[in-house]
């Protein structure tokens, strides 16, 4: 069948995947060999090395655990700790996991329609970050895919829910609540059109916390309590089999309790002294709801969080649409329905929330031409000596009468003059003919078309040259859709770059409508050879929304070598750097360095992020551990209410518990180790905040007494300039701390010592005190005949008031402090201009 447009989309979920396509204005979600519209995103492969997808791989995770491979989505992004076949010996990364996956789900649109398809549009969570989009750019290549387009998973929902919907300027918040992801998304629909205004989401959030938490806190105290298990946890590698059955076993008790009061749990294990036996345990919906408490608990914080920010209230928004299979847990809708716990707003369940996804992609998917985005795609443009017609239009729109372009071009035919082109709608009550259209000489042309709404219109192109004769031409017809469409989609993180200092320069604010770029000015901070082997040019990309470089996460990394460069490049050499984002949130960035007027153009290197040691974890969670009893000590003197409120944060959402068992677990799985990294960062954050909050009084005072001393130096020694900076400084100390702002408000104090550096250097002071500072030095320099030649010729400067040649002197008595040697991986190389 022969296709203008994708029209497949994909979900391809943590637990489950699925593929539909958009038929009309209809979605069919494709089943699978089983006849299931959903295929587990499970990876089986034998000693034989033969490899099997979905439900028979998701079925061996009980027996052959280390030959099995589920949950790989939460990896997607990650180097290193590929996952290993015992049997086979064979390796396979996140990525080629996922693109078995996708074949499968290819191989399934063939069996079922006899089409083997070479695009589709792919969802991935709004929270994803930068490499875990590119990873899954990389699936889709290994799988075969040629063309692929990203979507976020939020806006696959509302598509899916508002395609033919009639609603207008309304509010919608989508919940989605996945198998190991969340998202919540404030979508507005306004004429025909619907925009995703803000999002908040996290990324190691999900449905498999739930069945760890029944495995970790019930399944094995029950099986421990009934055999001899030594060290029976998720993190020993001893157990892996038993773990795994406990686990399968709570993840479906978990989805009977979604109609059931209570589950019964029965797994036959072996214990240490090879006693067979089977595991009986009652689930009860009470026991699953007090485990689930804290998850909904951080989902329903970040919802808020996404509202607030856009200053709305639950009665702004019309309805939550509900997505994931956890959803359909009655304890989850009804704390949700709750005005008080939850979020008061009602919720839409009209839609399957395990296939929604899938669907929406489907509609998306039939919003991208395969002519203008994949040629190679679209089929031949036909023989030699016929005409071809470029079109320029969009498949779906929200437009009744939709204006298009086009281009007739031809081999053999010179002149277009006398050509006319006429667009036929036969299906439409009565038949719709739009007229003869002339063409331009150059063969261009213009039309509006009518659409009939709820079905697809088919419209036939008939081309005739001057004697009205019709003449064939490729493409043949169109095909166009109303309905509702979205906008540019957003950037759900803010992207910047880390520098020297720990701090970032942000360069792209979230919320930014895709495609976007941004250029900005930079500096290297070392010295760098030609030909020496040490040294480089490092530009960390990071995501997030955290002034210290070090709260946010590294995606990847520009990184430039000696090597590459053809002269030296001295501390302080420039670089224009240029990040650019596209549709898909994948990235490319150029850097021009003058000094060697070269351009660097990289795709940025997006697999830096390495599955962290489970040692290095328990050493830093020890260390965040103690600041959270410093933070509980010095508030219990104080009783601030906004540390009260971080305290109260980090109960409710189970942070402590979160880390600790994901940590014990790291050892033996990869996914605890990767989940543990933005659960420890999150609560790094929460400290930060508190201790922020304690430190403020003592940050005002300092504030005040700064700009007290900023005015007396001004006034004293500063010229109209100063005094103009000062004016504006003062306004933005007192906006920082009307804001009650820390981090805004120590760079203002930053700012104003600045100032008062730039007033003592135009007196000559900062010079003086300068030089008083290196010539205490002096025994700390690698010359000292010469640094006590630079002093006697810095008295001389001094006496003469000659501060020019005070600066030099400064310059050279500094270049002979005994410099400690440049970390060996240093974080960043470079600083903001």
């Amino acid at each position: 069948m022969s296709r203008d447009t994708v029209d497949f989309g994909i979900d391809l979920g943590t637990t489950n995947s699925a593929i539909a396509v958009l038929r009309g204005v209809e979605t069919e979600v494709i089943k699978n060999n089983d006849g299931l519209e959903t295929t587990p995103s499970a990876v089986w492969l034998d000693r034989r090395e033969r490899l099997y997808v979905g439900k028979a791989a998701r079925e061996r995770t009980e027996l052959d655990p280390e030959n099995t491979c589920v949950e790989f989505k939460l990896r997607m992004g990650t180097v290193g700790q590929p996952k290993e076949f015992a049997a086979s010996g064979r390796s396979m990364s996140p990525e080629e996991l996922s693109a078995e996956v996708l074949k499968s789900l290819r191989r399934d649109v063939t069996q079922r329609t006899g089409e083997e398809i070479r695009a589709a549009v792919i969802t991935v969570p709004a929270a994803f970050e930068l490499n875990a989009c590119d990873a899954t750019r990389r699936a889709a290549e290994i799988s075969g895919l040629a063309y692929a387009p990203l979507l976020q998973e939020p806006t696959a929902a509302a598509l899916a829910h508002g395609f033919q919907t009639s609603a207008d300027n309304v509010f919608w918040l989508v919940y989605d609540f996945g198998g190991g992801t969340f998202d919540a998304a404030v979508v507005h629909v306004r004429d025909g059109e619907f925009t995703v205004v803000n999002h908040r989401g996290d990324n190691f959030l999900g449905g498999k916390l739930i069945d760890w938490k029944i495995v970790e806190e019930l399944l094995i105290p029950a099986a421990a309590s009934q055999g001899r298990f030594t060290g029976l946890a998720r993190g020993n590698p001893r157990w892996l089999a038993a773990v795994s059955k406990l686990k399968m076993a709570a993840e479906e008790a978990k989805i009977r309790l979604s109609r059931d009061d209570s589950a019964e749990i029965l797994v036959e294990l072996q214990d240490e002294d090879g006693r067979v036996f089977e595991l009986e345990y009652d689930l009860a919906r009470a026991d699953l709801e007090r485990l689930t408490e804290p998850y909904i608990a951080r989902s329903v914080n970040l919802c808020r969080k996404a509202l607030s920010e856009r200053s709305l209230r639950p009665g702004d928004v019309e309805k939550v649409l509900l997505v994931g299979g956890p959803t359909l847990s009655p304890y989850l809708r009804e704390r949700l329905a709750d005005a008080a716990d939850g979020l008061g707003i009602p919720l839409d369940h009209t839609l399957d929330p395990i296939t929604a996804v899938a669907r929406g992609a489907a509609i998306f998917a039939g919003t991208q031409r395969l002519a203008t985005a994949a040629p190679a795609l679209a089929g031949s443009a036909g023989p030699a000596g016929a005409f071809s017609i470029e079109l320029a239009y969009q498949p779906v729109g929200p437009d009744r009468e939709p204006f298009i372009g086009g281009r007739v071009t031809s081999d053999a035919v010179l002149g277009l003059a006398g050509y006319t082109v006429e667009f036929v709608n036969p299906d439409a009550r009565p038949a719709w003919r739009s007229g003869k259209i002339a063409l331009a000489p150059d063969g261009a042309f213009t039309a509006t078309l009518w659409a009939d709404t709820g079905r697809a219109n088919t419209f036939t192109i008939e081309l005739a040259d001057p004697s009205g004769t019709v003449r064939p031409a490729t493409p043949d017809r169109l095909t166009y859709t109303v309905g509702v469409v979205g906008t540019s989609p957003p950037l759900t993180h803010s992207i910047g770059v880390g520098l020297a200092d720990n701090k970032v320069k942000w360069l792209i604010s979230r919320q930014t409508p895709l495609p976007t770029r941004h250029r900005t000015l930079l500096r290297t901070t070392v010295e760098l050879k030609q030909g020496q082997d040490r040294g480089m040019i490092r530009i960390p990309v990071l995501e997030g929304e955290n002034d210290r470089a070090d709260r946010n996460r590294q995606v990847g990394r520009i990184e430039i070598m000696p090597g590459q460069f053809r002269r030296d490049v001295p501390a302080g050499s420039e670089i224009d750097f240029t990040i650019a984002v596209d549709e898909s949130r994948l990235v490319v960035a150029r850097a021009y360095i003058p000094i060697l007027d070269e351009e660097f153009e990289h795709v940025v290197n997006l697999q830096t992020e390495r599955v962290p040691d489970q040692p290095g974890l328990a050493r830093e969670v020890q260390a965040e551990k103690r600041r959270l009893d410093a933070l509980r000590m010095a508030n219990a003197e104080v009783g601030d209410a906004r540390v009260d409120a971080v305290l109260e944060r980090i109960a409710d959402e189970g942070v402590i518990g979160d880390i600790d068992a994901l940590v014990g677990a790291a050892a033996a799985d990869p996914d605890a180790a990767t989940a543990s990294r933005p659960r420890l960062l999150a609560l790094r954050t929460y400290l930060d905040e508190g201790e922020d909050a304690l430190e403020w009084p003592q940050l005002v005072k300092e504030a005040r007494e700064l700009l007290v001393a900023a005015r007396e130096l001004v006034n004293a020694k500063g010229n109209a300039d100063h005094k103009r900076a000062l004016a504006s400084m003062e306004a933005a100390v007192q906006s920082a701390i009307a804001a009650h702002d820390a981090s805004l408000l120590r760079q203002r104090l930053d700012d104003l010592r600045i100032l008062g550096m730039q007033v003592l250097d135009a007196t000559g002071e900062l010079v003086m005190l300068a030089f008083g500072q290196l010539r205490d030095l002096r025994s700390e320099m690698t010359d000292p005949d010469e640094a006590r030649q630079l002093v006697n010729a810095g008295e001389q400067a001094i006496a003469r008031h000659d501060f020019s040649a005070l600066r030099q002197v400064n310059g050279a008595l500094a270049s002979l402090l005994r410099k400690p040697p440049p970390p060996a991986d240093p974080f960043s190389t470079v600083r903001g201009d």
